[in-house]
């Protein structure tokens, strides 16, 4: 009797997963009512968690819009509802596809080679030489295929990237001909995301192809998909325009509206569309290159376009010929996000169950997309329940090797932008049951070794933004940290260019400047209260000096870069000189230098003292400990190019 409720037990539940596993594989069209519902309920408690004014959606599947539905406003002050078909949202980053979807139309017509040197394609040439630690180092050439994988290894660039007026546009040919970042990676090894390599590769659609950038796209993408809807122009024509949504950014409990972000780097992210034609772009890559009759990419080259061609190890995901790989829960995406100030954007692809996902954010913090994908795929395509994973034996001293701070390969080497990738360091520590913890972005996230140099995460049936690590040796015969995709590869930085050796230094310079310019101070008044003379060494009295200049600009100059990278443009959520030339920074970036010639006094007043023995012995060892601080301090404003 037992026996036979068991297999009735058993019948019943093979008959349920069954079951189920034909609904997952019908995917979100199984289920038309229950799909919209879920995602309103996503998307509109991200709304409202995180201030957003208006996201634009669209999913498809088997070649059909299966969902296009809008949320919130376009235009708040107005009250105009957004449109999925009308209304118009700035994806970014997620236009890079149509770059490079371009770029494959014309390796299919023979006139562009993906290992061919760039320099035969454009009419200036990019210098066969790198910069800093590489630069006794041939640098070879450059391809396409370095640009489709984000790996020539160029240096990012910030600078210019927006601008606010349509007279601060350069063309496309000035832009790629006076921002040439400098080669910091070797090319082909290292994964560093390039807006600079995007517009290079759109500049090279318009030499080979004898069209501008904007005329190829509309002629060769937007036209045979009936993508009415989409502009790569800037400003938008009248008719685009019209249509635009408004941008918005939640700042000390109220909306602020941005103005248009005008973008450089045009092929890189200046595209404007609507959820629509996003749909008509997705199934075009879904169906092989073609939608409704029109073909844009023949199905090999989409195959092709849409295989791994470069990861760090055959566990890890990441990029395809312009698209950047993702699994989630054991389901491969190939997907391209992208940020604006004022939009964020994610595009998802999923070819095996033939399935696209777009959405476009109108505010928030541009991470909404990922938690929708997530909860998107943890509803159609869940991960069955697996327990917590173990580390194997010798973990512990394995990710003791691991430790320290981490920098990201998108990064500025050559001006003050460096000193932004102090702001961006991830912290790797371990605990003592061998578990490596991940500090990022303000997110702690623990992870288990599987291999050696392989980690996973450490809750697999939770998911996470990040799920794989990989720890592979560096070019710079340092560690590289490698999770998914190009903007996660960040590089081991040495004691002397971690954050936390700067900071020491600071902190430290701060106490012994404000304790001795302090002592200094009180010791005059005494004096002057005593009636006594003051020290009559001129040498002692110009090092004092010398030191109390040094150690009020320094102040100065924290208080300063403090205040202007605090100086918040509420429109667009970023510091001010970000977006505008304020002229606060560039007053700020010249105590630098007198800051480092004070420091120079003081080596040479060091020096003086301990020759000529001024002063007491005690004196001498504290200046001398004053100077050795602001030696530090001196190499951490060279490190960051401050010097």
């Amino acid at each position: 009797m037992k026996n036979k409720l068991y297999i009735s037990v058993l019948a019943l539940a093979t008959a349920l997963l069954l079951l189920c596993g034909t609904a997952a594989a019908a995917g979100p069209a199984s289920n038309q009512e229950g799909l919209e519902a879920f995602l309103d309920g996503v998307i509109q408690n991200q709304m409202t968690e995180h201030n957003i004014v208006g996201v634009t959606m669209a999913l498809v599947q088997d070649g059909e819009i299966i969902l296009l539905k809008g949320y919130g406003y376009a235009n708040l002050e107005e009250k105009i509802l957004v449109d999925p078909s009308r209304t118009i949202f700035r994806p970014g980053s997620s236009a890079k596809l149509f770059t490079w979807t371009a770029v494959m139309q014309l390796v299919e017509q023979g006139k562009l080679d993906l290992d061919e040197d760039i320099n035969q394609y454009i009419d200036f040439e990019i210098p066969a030489k790198y910069h800093g630690s590489l630069r006794s180092r041939q640098a070879g050439p450059i391809t396409l295929t370095h640009f489709l994988t984000h790996t020539p290894g160029f240096e990012d660039q910030g600078s210019g990237l927006f601008v606010l007026t349509p007279e601060e546009i350069v063309s496309l040919e000035a832009f790629v001909k006076n921002n040439i970042p400098a080669r910091v990676f070797p090319e082909g090894e290292v994964m560093a995301y390039s807006n600079y390599g995007t517009a290079l590769a759109g500049y090279i659609v318009e030499q080979v192809s004898g069209l501008s950038f904007n005329d190829y796209i509309e002629k060769n993408i937007f036209e045979p998909l009936g993508m009415q809807s989409s502009s790569f122009r800037q400003p938008l024509p009248d008719d685009l325009a019209m249509r635009m949504a408004e941008g918005y950014k939640f700042f000390n409990g109220q909306y602020y509206q941005g103005s248009y972000e005008f973008i450089s780097a045009l092929p890189a992210g200046s595209m404007s569309s609507t959820a629509e034609d996003m749909a008509r772009f997705m199934i075009a890559h879904l169906q092989g290159g073609q939608y409704n009759g029109a073909r844009i990419l023949e199905e090999e080259t989409v195959r092709m376009m849409h295989s791994t061609q470069f990861s760090y190890h055959p566990e890890l995901d990441g990029m395809t010929y312009g698209f950047i790989e993702q699994t989630i829960n054991g389901k491969r995406i190939i997907n391209h996000g992208g940020n604006t100030f004022l939009f964020g954007t994610g595009l998802y692809l999923l070819p095996e169950e033939n399935v696209g996902l777009f959405v476009s954010y109108n505010g928030g913090t541009g991470l909404e997309r990922e938690f929708l994908i997530k909860a998107f795929m943890d509803r159609y395509y869940p991960l069955p329940p697996m327990g917590e994973l173990i580390p194997p034996p010798g973990s512990l001293e394995r990710a003791a090797a691991y430790s320290g701070e981490y920098h990201p390969t998108r990064a500025n080497f050559t001006t003050i932008e460096k000193l932004f990738s102090l702001f961006q360091a991830a912290q790797v520590s371990y605990t003592s049951e061998g578990h490596l913890t991940l500090n990022l972005y303000g997110m702690q996230m623990h992870f288990v070794e599987e291999e050696e140099g392989l980690y996973r995460y450490r809750y697999p049936d939770r998911g996470n933004m990040i799920n794989t690590l990989v720890f592979v040796p560096g070019p710079f015969d340092s560690v590289m940290l490698c999770a998914e995709g190009p903007l996660f590869i960040m590089t081991k930085a040495p004691w002397y260019g971690s954050g936390s050796f700067a900071g020491f230094i600071l902190v430290l310079n701060l106490l012994l400047f404000v304790t001795a310019m302090g002592g200094w101070v009180y010791a005059a008044i005494g004096r002057m209260l005593r009636k006594e003379k003051s020290p009559s060494n001129k040498t002692a009295l110009a090092a004092r000096v010398c030191a109390f200049i040094l150690g009020l600009l320094l102040i100065v100059f924290l208080v300063g870069l403090f205040g202007t990278l605090m100086d918040i443009d509420p429109a667009f959520g970023v510091p001010r000189i970000i977006m505008e030339d304020t002229g606060a920074l560039d007053s700020l970036l010249i105590l630098p230098y007198i800051i480092g010639a004070a420091i120079l006094g003081m080596a040479c007043f060091t020096a003086l003292a301990w020759v000529k023995k001024h002063w007491n012995r005690a004196a001498r060892i504290h200046y001398s400990l004053l100077t050795l601080g602001s030696l530090g301090l001196a190499w951490i404003m060279i490190f960051v190019n401050l010097l």
